[in-house]
């Protein structure tokens, strides 16, 4: 009997393995998922394809986030969903990169504008007595360390006096730092003079390069008779006014995760009212 039963396990055993084909683990893709300016959003895709006639369990997934060939973060993926008969599963491996933690780990990477990564991951399969392996994926690639653009306020150019009217151009800079090329979607502006306001509007789709500056003039009147009066004194005398330049800056960029961004602008000081 001892025997009988040695060969019938031994027997169920031989045809388990012969019906039983092993997964197929692949690493889908690793792609940029979001960009702000506080951090990177990367998805992992990994395919595990179950070729059996019967589901097998989700696999567990050791992963580990590197920074220039230096460990940084890692994570374990569990699920309690099966693997499907005959169907490949995609298992989403979402990474969140936050500037200010890589940063204060790796000193030495402040200033740069992207950064090396190397994504590891285990992938282990159990089931039954049949199979306890481990699939080793890597992929190794850059994100980006958004850089807030700077705003600078560049003067005020009179282009025309009259007893009714008073024409202006203000002309700002806006120099873009990052390595890739960004739009000014919308700029809405407010601008003050001396403590009262003389305009506000906004412009719409400025582009500007990769490291590179745009100068956008902003023409705007004023026909109040009073405040023409005091502007006309301060243009004759040439002298200092404050400034107050406050607005909301949407931006977009030559990134498909980076459509609408935005970012306020504050900009004061001194000028004067140039002819």
């Amino acid at each position: 009997m001892l025997a009988f039963s040695a060969a019938l396990v031994f027997s169920n055993c031989q045809s388990l393995n012969a019906i039983f084909k092993e997964p197929v683990v692949s690493l889908r893709s690793v792609e940029l998922t979001g960009i702000s300016f506080t951090g990177a959003e990367l998805l992992c895709k990994v395919n595990v394809e179950n070729p059996n006639n019967f589901n097998i369990i989700f696999p567990e997934i050791d992963w580990k986030f590197f920074i220039n060939t230096n460990s940084f973060i890692s994570g374990v993926l569990k699920n309690n969903e099966p693997i499907k008969s005959r169907r490949t599963t995609v298992v989403d491996i979402p990474v969140s990169v936050k500037y200010v933690d890589v940063f204060n780990t790796f000193a030495s990477l402040r200033g740069n504008k992207s950064v090396d990564y190397k994504i590891a991951l285990d992938v282990k399969i159990a089931f039954a007595d049949l199979i306890n392996k481990v699939w080793h994926l890597e992929h190794n690639g850059n994100f980006p360390v958004l850089q807030i653009p700077a705003v600078s306020f560049r003067g005020i150019d009179v282009k025309n006096i009259s007893l009714t009217r008073l024409d202006f151009e203000l002309n700002l800079e806006i120099e873009n730092k990052n390595i890739f090329a960004m739009t000014v979607n919308r700029l809405s502006y407010v601008l003050a003079i001396n403590n009262s306001q003389w305009s506000n509007g906004n412009v719409q789709n400025i582009k500007i390069a990769a490291d590179g500056k745009a100068v956008i003039p902003i023409s705007f009147s004023i026909n109040s008779l009073n405040m023409i009066s005091e502007i006309t004194q301060i243009i004759t005398r040439n002298t200092d006014v404050s400034y107050l330049f406050t607005g909301d800056l949407r931006l977009g960029a030559d990134l498909p995760v980076l459509t609408d961004l935005g970012t306020s602008v504050n900009a004061s000081g001194t000028t004067r009212l140039s002819m």
